[in-house]
């Protein structure tokens, strides 16, 4: 469904400036000082720093306020790279330097267990890569503007869109379409169509994914054609009913060791192609699977774990929600010749106990959920019993939450590592292994 907003902007009145002193980062990102007897929060900021803001968000139980200017800057602070930090909410920890960065998301990951009475952690394990340049994946909001068209990201928690003309986490070649794509949106006619635009970037080159709503003009097709023959640009086109090709001038797929994973614009990929390759080899490496051991990957997605396990020689079964996923799951082991692995669709909300598959029994299962977690297959997860049980999480809070339920199962938590997937933000992905007790 293509998603189109109004930008809403309510009158805010001017507030005198006021000077305080930051007390800690929450695990957000967000300074935190105290002002009135209530949490006041600031972005931009670091820890120990005396600033000067502007109220302009203020309830009963907290108030918000936009940083004007730093009286007292921490010695850790560095210049953020890029000029609309202050603007796009995106990568708000600039101001800080990776390895503050770290210490800030370890502890928030520590404080999500400590929530659930998880205490006792085993010494996190950090994967990280570059700081720029590492993001393959990008949204890119299109924004109605006097006559035509603006092109960049939407704030954070606003609808307000920041125009950028380049962007430095996104790969150089990514960051370097930003502009002509913009040119390109404002020639078309139907502006008042466009949703927004998908950017990726595969092995061979890159693919666009443009939503809309309707049917765009004849004109306007032949003008995005004559762009992605130009660029040598794959080019999907999606409205609220289908998703198409318009231009595919070679084959989508991003490479894990000898694997090629192919995908379609709109899949689920890791925006971040170095440290999934990592994620993945060190899933291998935790599962540890005996030789022929049969693996159980539960959101499977298009194959991403569970190809390379099935290519290090293990039967491996996986199951999606989703059946175009498992059919793109399917060709990929089919194109790689990985006959021994085997995909199924399920409801995994359900009691999936009682099939076929399941039945077979698994002493290795390895789990990688959306950002809803798993908290509804956790029992079901506990009745197989895997003797090691692998959680891939892109959502801590939620990895929290079941392992709870996992450690009153039985099972102790083993390994914990921790992934930087996105760097200069508040995100952390983690990685759990559980071994039955």
């Amino acid at each position: 469904m293509v998603q189109f907003f109004k930008v809403k902007k309510p009158a805010v009145p001017a507030q005198t400036p006021l000077d305080i002193r930051i007390l800690e980062l929450n695990g957000h990102g967000m300074g935190v000082a105290r002002h009135q007897g209530k949490p006041l929060f600031v972005a931009g900021v670091l820890p120990g720093e005396e600033v000067r803001v502007t109220l302009n968000t203020q309830t009963s139980r907290y108030a918000t306020a936009t940083l004007q200017k730093v009286l007292k800057a921490s010695p850790e602070r560095v210049k953020p790279f890029c000029t609309r930090v202050a603007d796009c909410g995106g990568c708000n920890l600039q101001q800080a330097p990776l390895a503050a960065q770290r210490a800030l998301k370890q502890k928030a990951v520590f404080s999500l267990f400590a929530r659930h009475g998880i205490n006792e952690l085993p010494e996190p394990e950090w994967l990280a890569g570059e700081g720029q340049g590492y993001r393959r994946v990008a949204r890119l909001a299109i924004r109605r503007q006097g006559k035509g068209v603006a092109l960049g990201f939407r704030q954070s928690q606003s609808h307000e869109l920041v125009e950028i003309e380049h962007c430095g986490v996104l790969t150089p070649v990514l960051s370097g379409l930003i502009a002509p794509l913009r040119r390109l949106l404002n020639r078309l006619r139907a502006q008042r169509q466009l949703g927004h635009l998908e950017l990726y970037e595969a092995a061979e080159g890159v693919a666009l994914l443009l939503r809309h709503k309707g049917t765009l003009p004849a004109e306007d097709l032949d003008t995005l054609l004559a762009f992605a023959q130009e660029r040598t640009l794959v080019l999907f086109l999606q409205d609220d009913t289908a998703r198409r090709p318009l231009h595919v001038p070679f084959p989508l797929y991003y490479q894990i060791d000898n694997i090629r994973l192919s995908f379609t614009p709109g899949d689920f990929i890791q925006v971040n192609g170095p440290l999934n390759k990592r994620m993945v080899q060190q899933a291998i490496h935790w599962l540890a699977p005996e030789p022929g051991m049969p693996v159980l990957d539960l959101f499977c997605g298009i194959g991403n774990f569970c190809l390379p396990l099935a290519a290090a020689g293990h039967p491996v079964v996986g199951v999606e929600g989703v059946m175009e996923m498992v059919e793109q799951a399917r060709g990929n082991a089919e194109d790689n010749q990985l006959t021994r692995a085997r995909f199924y669709r399920a409801d995994l909300a359900a009691d999936f106990t009682g099939e076929p598959w399941a039945a077979e029994g698994f002493s290795r299962v390895l789990i990688d959920p959306g950002r809803a977690g798993a908290e509804r297959v956790m029992p079901y997860l506990a009745e197989l019993a895997p003797e090691r049980l692998l959680y891939v999480s892109c959502n801590p809070a939620t990895l929290a939450r079941d392992s709870e339920v996992l450690c009153a199962a039985g099972y102790r938590l083993a390994r914990l590592g921790l992934v930087d997937m996105f760097p200069h933000t508040a995100h952390c992905e983690a990685m759990a292994l559980f071994e039955l007790s």
